[in-house]
């Protein structure tokens, strides 16, 4: 052995409970920054999984608020219009085209069916709703009597 090993066994030995002492915090405060570490990410989890369900919460809301939007009756009213008149524009442009009139033809059809379709499903439509007739004296038509002059002597 050389004195340098000599003298680094002989301090060993003169400081031995020392140098364990020191070990022993070095150990501890390592166990608690470990601990602060395992602490933070609990920490951090919770946070992230508070986060991620507050999200998930608004998103949902979100997504039902867009739905009612969309699915609200006033607002179909107006996209249905909306669809009618483009349909209609449609139609006034196939007749005022330069095409064969057989294509005209199967133009005002395809209006006819889709009219007749759209006025079906609309309990507003005036041709849906049957026509009230004004009735009196056990079902004869009441008359209205109309009075004609002339002008001409």
């Amino acid at each position: 052995m050389s004195s340098s090993e000599e003298e680094f066994q002989s301090f060993i030995k003169e400081n031995r409970e020392l140098i364990e002492s020191l070990m022993a915090l070095q150990k501890e405060g390592m166990i608690s920054v470990a601990s602060a570490g395992r602490d933070a990410a609990h920490s951090m989890v919770g946070s992230i999984e508070h986060a991620n369900e507050a999200a998930k919460e608004k998103g949902e809301e979100l997504f039902k608020a867009t739905y009612s939007m969309f699915m609200d009756p006033e607002v179909q009213r107006h996209f249905m219009t909306m669809g009618m008149e483009f349909m209609m524009g449609l139609s006034a442009m196939m007749q005022r085209a330069p095409i064969p009139d057989s294509i005209r033809d199967a133009a005002m059809s395809t209006e006819q069916t889709w009219k007749k379709s759209a006025c079906a499903a609309n309990d507003q439509c005036g041709a849906s709703r049957a026509q009230k007739v004004d009735i009196t004296d056990a079902g004869k038509p009441a008359v209205t009597k109309v009075n004609i002059t002339s002008n001409e002597e």
